[in-house]
């Protein structure tokens, strides 16, 4: 039986005269036909072939879908097994490629290797591809006699690089590394211009806010090139234990409800787990269990949004368009007549630290319409607001003031409708009492349902939202994580929780006029509404204020 002349994305099987070429070809039949030939030290110590489980097949499946494939893994999924026969089999047979694995340490890549030596050494020899002359296998590195090969790198330091272009990249536990987003940037580069190259790169869930939790966002939105793969603990073999005498409490009952599949082996196998390495802490046991795409990224502290109606609004929320320039990414187009609030929380003058934000919000209906992030500084960032305001009917603008560089700027330009904290300090100033006020006006208008969040990066940010307000989070990697996004809803539930807005009013008209004579929507003029509505709640026989003067 001859082999095919090539593979899809043009990769050529090496043709030498020892290889059983019909059994090369059904290697390549199915996504686990190599796997599954390949011999594996067992956790009984025993040695035998390679059973892939119902879990492993779902990822074998992708990573034969989809050229670059993110997998976020349970605890002792077994995984990288699969993942370094899947780049034997294609370093091997296929000329001339070329594959790298990459481990957070270098003891832990050394030892993922000699996995690959050791099923590589029990291969029948109709099977094996030779190894080039006078190059015998390491411990980091193989080549074959076509060209191809495999090499170890680690991503441990703070600047890893590959150095030559690679056709095959294996990176395994990627959330572990701590210099995540500089290893990225050396190591995709030498990827990205290899047309049919292979990428995958599997981990547990990390840090909330690394560049990891990043990347796997972005593609559980369909940004970029990786293809997302959750794998469900609770479907594996390996993680069930026996119920006997287990009384499941009716917050666990509740538990393997939300998870279809789960049954009471699985549930003892999580009480059993968190009694002895987790020690109670079911945050922890998320960490490295998770129960679905959006959980066990551990922030610094507890989360303080209510994490199942913000996941539950991930169902329906949409991922943003392309931003307008100078303007941000549409989820609503404006309704002529209609109010609109912008909340913006700037970065200051410098190409690192915040990024800024902004969150404009229909006033009357509380809903998002709009949404941008990124890294601007103050004078175009301004720019953009003022764009926002007037696309927005002339919206109601509230800037955090904290950094004042982007207040000058409002102001120098004429900004108006621009909400104050008092007569003489514009913007909304981020106090302690202020922000946790927001904070929970924002948790009782989500569990109320009285504000709806379509776009799913300010969802993502949300969930992870940790109130910490003494310090900004800082990533293994140096970078600093701020829930810029998320502070401008904090903003929003502030405010429109304390104006009633109405859909009849006036916008601002756009005659100049000296500043003096500027009308000032203060944060004083927001409590003095607030505390008319109260007063005239209590007297019978006046109604209350449908518009607010």
């Amino acid at each position: 039986m001859s082999a095919p002349a090539s593979l899809p994305g043009g990769a050529k099987i090496v043709q030498l005269p020892h290889l059983h070429m019909g059994k090369v070809n059904a290697l390549f039949a199915t996504p686990w036909a190599f796997v599954s030939m390949c011999q594996i030290v067992r956790e009984d110590e025993s040695i035998g072939y390679l059973e892939p489980t119902n879990i492993q097949m779902k990822f074998l499946q992708a990573c034969a879908d989809h050229r670059w494939v993110l997998t976020d893994k349970f605890r002792q999924a077994k995984i990288t097994t699969p993942s370094v026969m899947l780049l034997l089999r294609d370093c091997m047979y296929l000329q001339g490629v070329k594959g790298v694995l990459i481990a957070e340490r270098q003891d832990t890549a050394e030892d993922i290797f000699e996995r690959i030596l050791f099923a590589y050494k029990n291969l029948p020899d109709d099977v094996k591809v030779p190894t080039e002359a006078g190059r015998k296998p390491g411990t980091t590195q193989i080549h074959f006699v076509h060209g191809g090969g495999i090499k170890v790198l680690t991503a441990g330091g703070r600047s890893p690089a590959v150095g030559r272009s690679i056709d095959r990249l294996l990176i395994t536990e990627f959330g572990e590394a701590q210099w995540q987003r500089k290893a990225a940037a050396n190591i995709f580069p030498a990827v990205n211009k290899r047309q049919n190259a292979r990428v995958i790169l599997e981990s547990t869930p990390g840090t909330a806010g690394s560049h990891h939790e990043t990347m796997w966002h972005n593609a559980l939105e369909g940004k970029g090139r990786f293809h997302p793969v959750f794998l469900e603990w609770w479907l594996d073999p390996s993680c069930r234990s026996d119920p006997a005498g287990l009384k499941p409490t009716e917050v666990e009952f509740e538990y393997m409800k939300r998870h279809p599949g789960m049954d009471l082996h699985n549930l003892a196998f999580r009480r059993l787990s968190l009694q002895t390495e987790m020690g109670n802490d079911e945050r922890l046991f998320t960490s490295k269990y998770p129960s679905d795409p959006y959980d066990g990224w551990l922030g610094s502290g507890q989360p303080v949004m209510p994490v199942d109606v913000l996941k539950e609004s991930l169902l329906h929320s949409v991922v943003p368009p392309e931003p307008v320039p100078k303007g941000a990414s549409l989820l609503e187009r404006p309704i002529k007549g209609r109010a609109y609030l912008v909340c913006a929380d700037p970065a200051g003058f410098g190409s690192v630290g915040d990024n800024s934000a902004v969150t404009v919000w229909d006033a009357t209906e509380r809903r998002e319409v709009a949404m941008w992030e990124g890294r601007e500084d103050p004078g175009r960032f301004s720019e953009r607001l003022l764009n926002l305001q007037r696309f927005f009917n002339h919206a109601l603008l509230a800037v955090e003031s904290n950094a004042a560089a982007c207040i000058a700027m409002l102001k120098d330009k004429g900004a108006r409708n621009l909400l104050w904290t008092d007569r003489n300090h514009p913007g909304w100033y981020a106090t302690e009492k202020r922000v946790q006020e927001g904070e929970a006006r924002l948790v009782r208008m989500l569990r109320e349902r009285e504000l709806t969040i379509k776009s799913k990066p300010l969802l993502h940010q949300l969930i992870n939202y940790d109130g910490d307000r003494g310090k900004r989070a800082t990533n293994g990697d140096g970078t600093t994580h701020h829930f810029d996004l998320a502070r401008t809803a904090v903003m929003a539930a502030y405010i429109l929780s304390r104006r009633r807005f109405t859909s009849d009013e006036t916008p601002m008209q756009t005659q100049e006029f000296a500043p003096s004579d500027e009308p000032r929507v203060t944060i004083a003029d927001l409590d003095k509404y607030k505390h008319q509505e109260r007063a005239a709640a209590r007297n019978p026989f006046k109604p209350i204020a449908r518009e607010w003067t």
